[in-house]
């Protein structure tokens, strides 16, 4: 008996060892390490030495599951020294084998599931100006486009041809004409990306419409969505499950201007995953509550969704009223209370309604390793949780947030 039973737990060793042998985990580690963890026993089993600046802003390294690592900081990000990144508009890659790095231009680069291609993207803009110098009229198209890794050999994937020429009304075309951006699942192009257009504004962006292109084949076939995806979050890989945020935007200094929701939109249906007001009735007072990530299990029923605040130090100090608020005593304490558990991780099931499964206070989200456990950051390390929100184990690797860690 006792050896049939040790045959049992071998054989269900050997099962949890396949169903996770599709992930693995990098963590970024100081000073300059990125470090490759096996899911076992969550023991080191490889490194590459990265740049320092990555350590700086993990949020703009994407990952792809081959191993394969991209860094590229917006214009307007400082780095050390207080040198803003467009000054030196370059991308880091590692390739798996060699560090490459490579200017940007105002071009944006994805990693490639394929581990043999980068994807590319970009805005083109043809401006006339009037007599004073100042910007008339624009017109904008997009291109994306693969290379091989040391971005030669381009074979474009998709053309969008010119606009109808836009009046520049403020004298900076930017303020009130449309540009593209684009999305891609954790920054790496596999069967779908995303395209949004959108006008950025002189305070805020102002969003027209979200294009899903779909692999078929060697062609990329379009797929307008019902709404403008303002901040995506996650998606399935073909992206019949998207899920994005919908910002309370704030203005002329107030935080809590709006309601702050994430959605999901499944084979096309609407639903509302979180819902600032709904779920913390924060309404008079200048605190938000947003969700910052999402993952999908692999089999797309469930997801995990980052819950943090813009006031992560107001549950001791002075919480002012929002533009309208009126002093509520009960609202305020309960503000409180939320603000002192954050960040927090909601696990919801996709049905219809979407119901929430489990909150877990004082984590964020990294990933999901299968369908039943979720690797999360608490507390300086990473941790195991089950899907209903129950603590399975901690784990020896150090991180200082959830943005350190990848997994894929």
């Amino acid at each position: 008996m006792r050896y049939g039973w040790s045959l049992l737990l071998a054989f269900l060793l050997v099962l949890e060892s396949r169903a996770q042998a599709g992930k693995r985990l990098w963590v970024l580690e100081a000073p300059d390490q990125m470090v490759e963890y096996d899911l076992g026993a969550f023991a080191a089993v490889a490194h590459v030495t990265v740049p320092k600046r990555l350590l700086e802003h993990p949020q703009y390294l994407s990952v792809n599951a081959r191993g394969q690592l991209l860094f590229q900081l917006p214009r307007d990000v400082e780095i050390a020294g207080g040198e803003t990144a467009a000054a030196g508009h370059r991308a880091w890659l590692w390739d798996g084998r060699q560090p490459r790095e490579f200017p940007l231009g105002d071009r944006q680069v994805f990693l490639a599931a394929d581990g043999q291609s980068l994807v590319w993207f970009e805005n083109r803009f043809v401006t006339a100006a009037g007599a004073d110098g100042r910007e008339r009229s624009v017109r904008a198209s997009a291109r994306v486009w693969r290379t091989n890794l040391a971005g030669a050999a381009e074979q474009t994937l998709v053309a969008i041809p010119a606009s109808a020429s836009c009046q520049c009304t403020t004298g900076t075309c930017s303020e009130s004409c449309p540009e593209w951006s684009m999305w891609a699942p954790d920054g790496a192009v596999a069967d779908s990306f995303l395209m949004t257009r959108f006008v950025p504004g002189q305070l805020e962006a102002t969003y027209e419409r979200t294009v899903l292109y779909r692999r078929a084949s060697e062609r990329w076939q379009p797929a307008p969505l019902a709404e403008p995806l303002e901040s995506v979050l996650a998606a399935s890989p073909r992206g019949d499950v998207l899920i994005a945020a919908v910002i309370d935007p704030g203005c002329c200094g107030w935080l809590n201007e709006g309601n702050d929701q994430a959605v999901v939109l499944n084979n096309g249906r609407r639903s509302v995953l979180f819902d600032e007001t709904e779920r913390f009735n924060n309404r008079n007072y200048d605190v938000s509550f947003y969700a910052t990530t999402a993952h999908l299990a692999p089999g797309r029923t469930v997801t995990a969704q980052t819950i943090t605040s813009d006031a992560p130090a107001a549950a001791n100090g002075d919480i002012r009223l929002s533009s309208d608020g009126k002093a509520s005593a009960d609202e305020l304490a309960r503000v409180r209370r939320a603000i002192a558990e954050m960040p927090m991780v909601e696990i919801v099931r996709l049905a219809s309604p979407p119901q929430t499964v489990a909150t877990i206070r004082h984590v964020a989200v990294v990933g999901w390793m299968n369908d039943r456990e979720l690797l999360v950051a608490e507390g300086g390390h990473l941790a195991v949780y089950d899907a209903s929100g129950k603590k399975i184990k901690d784990t020896p690797v150090r991180v200082r947030g959830a943005a350190d860690a990848f997994l894929r």
